[in-house]
């Protein structure tokens, strides 16, 4: 049986394929915090990160897929492929020479592999 990641990941390289500017490499990125250390009175903290491919929807208005939420000037709608980590809000992501906050996560068809994601 193809299953939803293998379908998102057909289609994000077809039209890579054909569209060289629309796909980009990506990473997301986030802090994980440890057990708290007593004796240095903190919490370690450890940067994670992996890789995927994003595609900024121009088109389709943010309130379309996060209803009710209101997106500001800097926000965009960023449709998220071939990552092994669900985003999650305040994490970021980095592609194309920038690096945008997650604000708001959706996992479409709850596939776990492909995300909407508004991203300031």
């Amino acid at each position: 049986m193809v299953t939803v990641a293998q379908i998102a990941a057909k289609a994000f390289a077809a039209v890579a394929a054909k569209i060289t500017d629309a796909i980009h490499p990506a990473t997301l990125n986030w802090v994980e915090q440890g057990n708290y250390d007593p004796i240095s009175g903190s919490y370690p903290e450890t940067s994670r990160s992996v890789s995927g491919r994003v595609v900024e929807d121009s088109t389709k208005p943010v309130g379309d897929v996060f209803e009710g939420y209101v997106a500001g000037p800097a926000e965009v709608l960023v449709l998220m492929e071939g990552f092994t980590v669900a985003p999650k809000e305040n994490w970021t992501i980095t592609y194309a020479g920038k690096t945008r906050t997650v604000m708001k996560v959706q996992d479409i068809v709850a596939a776990g592999s492909l995300f909407y994601v508004v991203a300031r």
